[in-house]
């Protein structure tokens, strides 16, 4: 291995550690860096972070605008962070890439939930990977009874979900900001007994829903890949393209949330910024992001709740 694809590992090091140390969890900026560090390794032959190496790169993640947006960003910081420290470096120009456009939100039906959690309660165990049919639907109807990021879930650590308290505190999510979210008791009961159960198998785990191991959590790919399992067995005639997502709970928790107050003639000019606390959000109009476009009407967001806390014992 030649000597440039040290020094840059190295430095990559360094650099993780300095994000941290500010209080930045910096996982998937990580993976991203990680994985252009070994590209460099195996082609590159310019130096630390060259041009020539970082656009080779990029152009194999063409079709994959999510993964090559993250990565212009965080190859943006970590060049900017050698420079900074005298270190020659290509820092990507602006607006070379734009962030992808998202999916339009998908917005369940009572019977759509009441269907993706029957087969959720139904998945079987799989040897590999001990508790696995009783975290899924857990975390799914975590998401969906409040309506919290993919990654939120995934990254909860034991230690901030105090049951007893019925409150779940969210630490360092999207863009550094920490909160408290409280939970009905209802949504208490179905996570202590989860938490009972997973316990005797992970007595030792650091994260509320643990990956393989202890020590470590739920991947990505794991959440979306479930889901879309899930979701196909409780809808076989659905084409694939027309898929919702895991990430649209977050969608329909606000949706359905505003809906219930238009339907009870709350004023939900008064509400909103509630919601927009209790998501995470730095305004409302990124809250009325997750409504979408839809026409207001009436939802009965209780009984859709009540169908996600039903616990197959």
């Amino acid at each position: 291995m030649k000597s440039v694809g040290k020094s840059t590992r190295k430095y990559l090091g360094e650099f993780i550690l300095y994000k941290q140390s500010l209080g930045y969890i910096y996982g998937t900026q990580s993976i991203y860096l990680k994985r252009y560090v070994d590209y460099e390794e195996a082609h590159d032959k310019q130096g630390i972070l060259s041009k020539e190496s970082i656009d080779n790169y990029l152009a194999l993640l063409k079709d994959a605008p999510g993964s090559l947006y993250g990565t212009v960003s965080a190859l943006r910081e970590f060049s900017r962070y050698l420079v900074n420290h005298g270190i020659p470096a290509y820092t990507i120009p602006a607006k070379t890439v734009f962030q992808p456009i998202p999916e339009p939100p998908y917005f369940f039906t009572e019977n759509e939930i009441e269907r993706f959690f029957q087969e959720a309660d139904c998945i079987e165990p799989l040897s590999r990977y001990k508790g696995r049919e009783i975290m899924i639907p857990v975390f799914y109807r975590l998401m969906c009874c409040c309506g919290i990021r993919c990654k939120e879930a995934r990254m909860l650590l034991r230690q901030d979900v105090l049951l007893k308290e019925k409150y779940i505190d969210i630490m360092k999510s999207k863009g550094e900001k920490d909160r408290r979210i409280y939970i009905t008791e209802e949504l208490k009961d179905h996570l202590t007994h989860y938490d009972d159960a997973i316990s005797k198998i992970y007595p030792e785990r650091e994260y509320f829903f643990p990956g393989f191991g202890s020590k470590s959590y739920l991947s990505e790919s794991f959440v979306c890949g479930n889901f879309k399992t899930l979701w196909g067995q409780a809808f076989p005639d659905m084409p694939k393209e027309h898929y919702p997502r895991a990430y649209d709970f977050r969608h329909h928790f606000a949706w359905a949330n505003i809906n219930r107050w238009a339907s009870e003639s709350m004023d939900v000019n008064v509400m909103l910024p509630y919601l927009m606390r209790y998501m995470g959000h730095a305004t409302v109009k990124q809250t009325l992001y997750y409504y979408g476009k839809q026409v207001l009407m009436v939802s009965d967001i209780d009984l859709i709740l009540h169908k996600a806390y039903k616990f197959n014992s």
